[in-house]
């Protein structure tokens, strides 16, 4: 096990410093030189495994058979157990006790952990409940009635429990119900059960004959009809076959429009059965409940059910929660209030109920947690608590070690001799043979049986065992535990002897300790390096200087020689170096002298430019060009960061001078706040967007390096091995995300990434092959061999019909080739996909057969001959070498920059690649690159040079399929190069590969820098060439399936679907597929799967990012290693965010930390008003016999009943009885009524202004009912989900609807925002418009506004609203709100700024998907939010604070707006396009973001309007108000430093919040606003919960506040960096406002918060550190700096004057004589700082 646990570890840390090195830093030998060795360091890209065995729960032999129960109960469950009906002969002693403590009425509460049988303590009390009422009460039982409900929390669980109930209730042989009539009655009726959720076929009042038809056309695909095939074996076997007694009946009935319940029916399956006939066991979620509980439909179902409680005082409800620990806050609050709406509709009181709830998730470690648990399952079911059984398992303990080994014994033996081998049984007698005194070990099998039955007895063993079960531990800790005496490093290798040792203990199939393995990777965040060449840690390579490099931006001067420290990025193409730096554009205009930030928004933000400065080799000489392009040289200090500019060597000679380059004027149009280069001043090569990069390890690809070596990690399933249909031999990876289009995109990138994988492999066999054989073949063959070689290897490559067609044409070449005939299958005639690999490995940007030094293209042999043969008759006589020279350099330029290869293949092939800048293929007047032409030598309009472009085009181009005017290589008349002995040569300064020197030159820029690839070059390439080689030594190739699980693929019902999309990916997961199809290997899936969905035995977990709370990792990791495997691993990628980042670094607490402390909030008043609110309105529809809230149209209701109903409301009596609400409900009555009555006012009204969202027409459409209009308008309970919900509406080809994804307006405005992208179902889609479905069918006059669907809105002042602000103090608000003056400072002259418009939705730019390689994402983001109500006078004193008060606010208004980075977005107020304001030229080239059904001229986007796109809506909030002092503290409005330490502050206190709830920081939203009034000045601090209804996190921190606060200022305090940085403040999230976060400025105000008192005077040592980099300026100002005491002054000569260094919080000192300048000033604002300082 220790050898698979390490070995496992270190391929996984290789295979990502494999892709890193690859990736980012293979073409720069500076940066490889400088990481040589770090990367392998713990810390860096990994920490060490921890490793885990679960608890092992105390069992009972035969334990039902001595139960508390009745002695025929006892009976009936021991014969459960012989027929294998889910009952156990040894039973967990939990198990046994929740079954006694159900039958005699107990409410339970089970919390234990994962996989110790939970689901038995509710099934086993379930069927003991349906067998005594058959037993006891036959006449009840005869009744129609739910007797228990299982309620989950999502479709996905009711699912996998429905599965369970076939297997179980519903067994095809009927034993279940023959013990049950054998035990109770054999006339008893059978129990039945029905799923109820919004997939449960099919929705209406009515049943449809077409519905019935389509729905029984999905139920035959399952019956049998000659026996049961593999595919339907499996589904029987997994409980996928509804247990209907005779489905081909019932199927026969459907076609005639009847829904007929057989009594021997063990499931209900449609609605309409179960409207009609009511099931004992009712499966649904808490949203499909609420429908149950007011739709008149489903009121049979309540009223047999009330009759049955009535008919027995003995009758009880059972109410089953599984997976409790996910209802929580106000989410949860809700709930709890839905089950009381349940016992109002049934007129039961509380004791009528007995629940049962479970969860692996609950602290216990004290009794503290013990009494929150009780106090949240009373809250949830409406009691005290006390009522339930608490039950957390007994764990088993270890008997007494009888026999000790010493640490020396254990010392002799290795890891390695413990694995399989010739040897083990060797190596195992030596090791035992004086501490057992059986005969020597005969067989391995033997000695596994052995140490199974006795290795506990030795002490180190059971040490080991004990330590690890239950908990995670690392392998240091392991260390230090096992031999205390040992230094850990020493003791390591011996933990490992004893975790292989263990791992061989395995007995008829059990494995005596199986464990998990944790491990957690990440990768770089960023390369920074110190910009003096002389540094004493530099490092040179090839040239190129760099000082000390660093992992992470924490470090704003180095640490050992005290030089400027700046970000590092480079070209991917060659490797170039460039500084990255912001600017101020007005000092940058004028020349001369300007300061190089690192960061924006350090002070001076305004008019700051991001730039890039190229950092030349030695002997560098700039490109010869002139104009605005040029590259110019200037000199950036590097002690203290000011820049020269000037274009002159007049600073060449300085100390501390270094030279670099800048582009003198060039601007990318699309990214105006950047000054960059048009080309590489290093290779010399177009820049493309964004082709300057830095080293941020961004995408999915490194996690797939990890996966990838995971999933190879795995042992194959023995018997799935050799199964030509299972590839993978059983091997399978569940994969989290916490987001659906995280792990939508992480399906898309998974799934390319292999297929890339497995292309390069099968070219590299296929190139092999064509190499050995004696004839030659051309590139245009390459498929056949590609071909033969996918079937040889059984390798099943591409989707949908290209999939079919590639595997038909992969038979034939193997048929052919067996008979040894020509293959016959061309590259230009493959199906596209193919295609498309076939151009990424030959002409791809990056990582091509060449760009790895595999493979290379040359003339095909008779058209070389004849292409020798044409210049020689022209008079060019050309040694056959010099051409092969040539040739290869033309070769690698169009492919490189022109993408010409193979004339036959399309255009809409090459747009799924990256295109090249002036497009693809050559044109008619195409000339030979600057470097062919320098090295031959020719002129311009050289005949010579004519000569040679004829023959090449005669002999090699053909003209495209596009038309005559691009001209491609013909594929038959190139071959490849393959030799892997060959010697290949890189370009000192442009990094390219070429397989030839061109005249001793390099081929791709001409210099003659050009040397053998080096060992370490080839090293750094190992990634892509390793997997080559892999397939050329015969190892296996695997295509990784990787299908995304969410919930935006799922079908509504099962009309159309037995299964939905996520449920048919499931079960290709568990290997169960129909012919045609193919097993998936890996799922990417969001929270929904780490729940107990039951997808088979799982080895192998991967986490995309640390989850949001210590109960989800805990469920995710606990997916593996269910069925008992020797070793299941957790692989953990860590993003860059400050909660990853805190795990990363200290992943203990999210290992085996508690869960924390469950909440709820039932006594929220606004909480209590929905539910009062959806009870009133139920009861007027029944009353009135108006139906259901979901058909009711809302318009109907507003104009016909709205004022009976407030009348109805008048009378309708609030009632505190115990079931409604508490007696102790604080709620108004009153305030209740007239709160219903503004919000159904206000609805009225929206309803009369936008009757197209509310009554809509044509195809599928249909009026907005009460229920969704309430919803929306948080009138009714909501659960948490936002209440402000827009989608991305997604058209088919056809113009109907295709998907429909939404968001909450707070997250859809920045990930939604035009110019974003977001993937559905692995298709890619740029936002381009404003749109939601059905809107263009609006009536504008008496038209439909097909052509104008967005103009309603914009005439809307709803949706478009004007914002004023306050240019003084930046207060801000609605211009609706009639200011007139600014109410935090009194300003009188309040500025408009672009008016706010609210996203009725979104939609893809011109309603089309994208190519990834063509998508130039633009991203924008929602500032701080903004908060404009004056404040109320109830704030209350912080405990222990001086100058803090603190108040929990109700109904505050919040602005949310994306302001498209400063430049806004321009909206087509006719059709809805809309662009970033900074692209506004795309606007032109897009069509209208959504499709008419007719043919239509293009919306000409004549009138559009700029805008930010944003919202407003109201919250509850905490806010913690600081009182300044302005005669101490600097609370100047336009002062830096309080901007800064606001911020700063805010965003501390969110993330330590977040931590001390263990929420997602995402939760949360903070902010802050500086105001002034009479009283002084303040800063407000201010917390609200991130869901626009609110989930309670918030206001909930009050009484915490003193703690939290003091945690926070431990927070700021633990940190070593100069600022912030990724280990403390900085993180994806708040990227935009780095440049302002500055840990000290928080500090400063939070201790001024807590205890009145400013900042301490600095001292010398900091003075004498701030001065440093300021010397070598004053001393060429001929300023000189002395020291007096313990004063500081400058000297000019003839004046002096005293300098004070002050903290930045104080307000500025004034004397005279006096210079003045804050801390903050000398780090941040030198610039301003310097200017004090020459200013006398």
């Amino acid at each position: 096990m220790a050898e698979g646990i390490l070995a496992t570890h270190e391929s996984l840390r290789i295979a990502l410093k494999e892709y890193i090195t690859a990736q980012y830093l293979r073409r720069i030998p500076v940066l490889l030189e400088a990481l040589e060795g770090r990367l392998d360091q713990e810390g860096v890209l990994f920490q060490e495994p921890y490793i885990e065995s679960s608890p092992a729960y105390e069992s009972v032999l035969d334990g039902l058979s001595h139960a508390s129960l009745p002695g025929w109960m006892k009976i009936f469950f021991s014969q459960l157990s012989e027929a294998g009906l889910g009952v156990y002969a040894k039973p967990f002693r939990h198990q046994v006790t929740a079954l006694e403590q159900a039958v005699a009425g107990k409410d339970l509460f089970v919390s234990t952990g994962t996989g110790s049988g939970k689901t038995e303590c509710f099934m086993w009390p379930l069927m003991a409940k349906l067998v005594q009422e058959a037993h006891d009460s036959p006449r009840t039982w005869e009744k129609r009635g739910v007797r228990c409900i299982i309620m989950y929390p999502m479709n996905a669980l009711v699912s996998d429990q429905i599965s369970r109930l076939r297997r179980l209730l519903g067994d095809e042989a009927g034993r279940f119900v023959d013990l049950f009539r054998e035990c109770a009655d054999d006339n008893a009726r059978r129990p039945q059960f029905g799923m109820y959720t919004g997939r449960t076929p099919y929705p209406g009042a009515e049943a449809r004959l077409g519905e019935d038809q389509a729905l029984a056309k999905t139920l035959a695909r399952v019956i049998g009809k000659d026996g049961l095939s593999p595919y339907l074996e499996g589904l029987k076997k997994q409980g996928r076959i509804p247990a209907k007694k005779d489905l081909s009946t019932f199927v026969a009935h459907l076609r005639d429009g009847r829904h007929v319940t057989d009594p021997e029916d063990a499931e209900l399956i449609t609605r309409f059965e179960m409207q009609t006939t009511s099931p004992d066991i009712l499966i649904t979620n808490y949203s499909m409940l609420e429908y149950l509980l007011f739709r008149p439909r489903e009121r049979n179902i309540w009223d047999d059910t009330r009759k049955w409680l009535d008919a027995s005082p003995n009758n009880r409800l059972l109410f089953v929660i599984d997976e409790a620990h996910m209802y929580k806050g106000a989410s949860g609050g809700e709930v709890a209030l839905l089950l009381r709406r349940l016992f109002y509709k049934l007129g039961i009181p509380r004791e009528r109920v007995q629940f049962i709830l479970t969860t692996a998730s609950m602290p216990d470690s004290c009794e503290e947690d013990r009494l929150a648990v009780r106090e949240f399952a009373g809250r949830l079911s409406a009691s005290d608590g006390e009522s339930f059984c608490y039950l957390t398992g007994e764990k088993r303990e270890l008997l007494p070690a009888v026999m000790d080994i010493p640490i020396e014994h254990i010392a002799r033996f290795q890891v390695s001799e413990l694995t399989a081998g010739e040897r083990l049984i060797e190596t195992l007698n030596i090791f035992w043979q004086d501490f057992r005194t059986e005969p020597s070990f005969t067989s391995l099998d033997s000695a596994k049986a052995w140490l199974f039955d006795h290795l506990a007895e030795y002490r180190p063993f059971r040490e080991l065992m004990k330590l690890c079960r239950g908990t995670a531990i690392s392998f240091h800790e392991l260390a230090s535990g096992l031999f205390p005496d040992r230094v850990p490093e020493k003791s390591l290798p011996y933990v490992g002897v004893l975790l292989a040792m263990v791992a061989l203990a395995q007995k008829e199939g059990n494995v005596l300790f199986p464990v998990r393995a944790h491990m957690l990777f990440r990768g770089i965040q960023g390369l920074y390096a110190c910009s003096n060449p002389e540094c004493s840690h530099s490092h040179e390579k090839d040239g190129l200087v760099l000082g000390e490099v660093f992992l992470t931006g924490g470090h704003a001067s180095c640490p050992h020689c005290g030089s400027m420290v700046y970000e590092l990025y480079n070209d991917r193409r060659c490797g170039a170096l460039f500084f990255r730096g912001y600017i101020l554009e007005e000092q940058f205009q004028r020349r001369g002298r300007t300061y190089l930030w690192r960061l924006p928004g350090k002070w001076m933000d305004k008019g700051l430019k991001e730039i890039h400065l190229y950092i030349p080799p030695k002997g560098y000489i700039p490109p010869k060009t002139t104009g605005k392009h040029k590259t110019t040289p200037c000199y950036l200090d590097v002690r203290n960061g000011f820049l020269h500019i000037g274009g002159d060597d007049s600073q060449k000679y300085r100390p501390g001078m270094r030279k670099i380059y800048y582009c003198s004027d060039f601007e990318d149009k699309g990214r105006p706040d950047l000054k960059t280069f048009q080309r590489c001043p290093h290779c010399e090569r177009r820049l493309g967007a964004r082709q300057l990069s830095g080293f941020s390890t961004r995408g999915n690809f490194s996690f797939f390096s990890l996966i990838q070596a995971q999933f190879e990690a795995q042992p194959p399933v023995p018997d799935k091995v050799g199964n030509l249909e299972l590839p993978n031999e059983g091997r399978k990876v569940l994969l989290f995300s916490d987001s659906r289009q995280g792990a939508a995109k992480l399906a898309r990138d998974m799934s390319d990434a292999s297929d890339s994988m497995a292309a390069r492999q099968l070219f590299a066999l296929a190139m092999q092959r064509m190499a050995q054989e004696q004839e030659p073949h051309t590139l245009n063959e390459i498929y056949g061999y590609f071909a033969l070689e996918a079937a040889q290897h059984n390798v099943r490559m591409f989707s949908g019909t290209d999939r079919l067609i590639f595997w038909n044409e992969c038979e034939k070449a193997a048929r052919r080739a067996k008979k040894r005939r020509e293959l016959d299958l061309e590259i230009e005639s493959a199906p596209p996909q193919m295609q498309v690999q076939f151009l990424r490995q030959f002409c791809g940007g990056y990582n091509t057969i060449t760009d790895t030094a595999m493979a290379w293209i040359e003339p095909e042999r008779r058209s070389f001959k004849y292409a020798l043969d044409d210049l020689e008759d022209s008079g060019i006589t050309v040694p056959p070498q010099l051409f092969l020279e040539l040739f290869n350099a033309w070769m690698l330029d169009v492919c490189r920059d022109s993408m010409a290869l193979g004339h036959r293949i399309g255009s809409e092939v090459r747009e799924e690649l990256l295109l090249p800048f002036h497009g693809c293929g050559l044109p008619e007047n195409w000339e030979f690159s600057r470097t062919i032409q320098g090295i031959m030598g020719w002129k311009k309009n050289d005949p010579v040079m004519k000569k040679w472009r004829n023959v090449l085009e005669d002999h090699f181009l053909d003209c495209g399929v596009m038309g005559p005017n691009r001209k491609y290589i013909n594929l038959k008349r190139v071959r490849i190069g393959f030799d892997l002995e060959h010697a290949w040569f890189r370009c000192t300064r442009c990094s390219e590969l070429t397989a030839f020197p061109f005249r001793e030159k390099c081929p791709n820029c001409g210099s003659p820098s050009l040397h053998p690839l080096e060992a370490k070059e080839l090293e750094a390439m190992e990634l892509w060439r390793r997997q080559m080689k892999a397939a050329l030594e015969g190892k296996s190739i695997r295509i990784i399936d990787t299908e995304e699980h969410t919930a935006q693929l799922s079908y509504k019902d099962q009309r159309d679907a037995m299964w939905s999309r996520t449920e048919e990916y499931e079960l290709r997961f568990q290997d169960i597929f129909e012919e045609g199809d193919a097993p998936v290997d890996i799922l990417s899936s969001t929270t929904t799967m780490e729940v107990g969905i039951d997808i088979g035995s799982l080895v192998a977990v991967g986490l995309r990012n640390i989850p949001p709370l210590r109960e989800n990792y805990q469920q995710r990791a606990g997916r593996a290693g269910r069925r008992g495997a020797a070793l299941s691993t957790i692989v953990t990628f860590c993003e860059n965010g400050p909660h990853d980042t805190l795990y990363f670094h200290d992943p203990s607490p999210m290992f085996r930390g508690d869960p924390r402390r469950p909440w709820l909030d039932t006594l929220s008043p606004r909480l209590l008003h929905r539910h009062l609110a959806m009870v009133s309105l139920q009861c007027y529809f029944e009353q009135n016999g108006l139906g259901g809230l979901d058909e009711f149209p809302v318009v109907e209701f507003m104009d016909s009943h709205m004022e009976t109903f407030l009348e109805f409301l008048d009378i309708w009596p609030v009632v505190r009885d115990g079931i409604l609400l508490d007696q102790t409900a604080e709620i108004a009555k009153e305030e209740f009524y007239q709160n219903l009555h503004k919000a159904l006012t206000l609805l009225r009204e929206k309803c009369q202004k936008h009757p197209e969202f509310y009554v809509s027409e044509g195809w599928n459409a249909k009026p907005m009912s009460m229920l969704d209009a309430l919803y929306e308008e948080g009138v009714i309970p909501t659960y948490s989900f936002p209440k402000n919900v827009v989608s991305v509406n997604i058209m088919d080809e056809k113009a109907k609807p295709c998907y429909q994804v939404s968001r909450g307006l707070d997250i859809a405005i920045s990930e939604y925002a035009p110019g974003r992208a977001i993937v559905v179902d692995k298709n890619t889609y740029q936002i381009g418009g404003l749109y939601s479905f059905h809107s263009e069918r609006s009536i504008s006059g008496d038209k439909k506004n097909w052509r104008s669907p967005a103009r309603p809105f914009f005439e809307d002042h709803t949706y478009l609203k004007p914002i004023v602000r306050c240019p003084s103090c930046n207060w801000f608000g609605l211009a609706s709100d009639d200011e007139k003056r600014c109410p935090f400072c009194g300003e009188k002259q309040l500025e408009e700024g672009r008016p706010m418009l609210r996203p009725w939705g979104f939609a893809p730019v011109s309603a089309k998907n994208i190519s990834v390689f063509q998508l130039d994402e633009t991203f924008s983001w929602a500032g701080q939010p903004l908060y404009s109500t004056l404040p109320a006078d109830n704030m209350e004193q912080v405990d222990g604070c001086t100058c803090l008060r603190m108040s929990v606010r109700p109904g505050q208004r919040i602005i949310m707006m994306n302001n498209g980075r400063d430049k806004g977005f321009v909206v087509c107020q006719d059709c809805g396009a809309a662009v970033p304001a900074i692209h506004l030229d795309s606007l032109k080239k897009m069509t209208r973001p959504y499709l008419l059904p007719f043919s239509s001229k293009p919306c000409p986007h004549t009138d559009t309007m700029e805008v930010n796109i944003g919202y407003d809506f109201i919250t509850d909030m905490l806010v913690l108000e600081c009182a300044l002092d302005s005669r101490k503290l600097d609370t100047c409005r336009k002062s830096p430093w309080l901007e800064r330490a606001a911020q700063s502050l805010s965003e501390a206190l969110r993330l330590q919040v977040s931590q001390k709830l263990d929420i997602e920081f995402t939760e949360l939203v903070s902010g802050y606003r500086i105001r002034e009034n009479g009283k002084g000045v303040f800063v407000d601090l201010y917390l609200y919960d991130s869901l626009s209804s609110g989930a309670g996190y918030a206001v909930g921190l009050a009484p915490r506040m003193g703690e939290i606060l003091k945690d926070t200022e431990a927070f700021l305090l633990a940190c070593t960096c100069d600022d912030a940085c990724q280990h403390c403040l900085q993180h994806y999230r708040n990227r935009h406002v780095h440049g302002v976060l500055d840990r000290f400025a928080a500090l400063d105000l939070l201790r001024w918060g807590m205890t009145g008192k400013r900042a301490e005077p600095l001292g010398n040592d900091i003075y004498e550190k701030l001065l440093r980099p300021f010397l070598p300026v004053l001393e060429e100002e001929h300023l000189r700096l002395e020291k007096k005491g313990e004063q500081y002054f400058l000297n000019s000569g003839d004046r002096l004057k005293r300098l004070e260094i002050y903290p930045a919080m104080w307000s500025k000192p004034s004397g005279e004589n006096l210079i003045s300048i804050s801390d903050a000033e000398m780090k941040h604002a030198r610039p301003r700082a310097l200017n004090e300082m020459l200013a006398f």
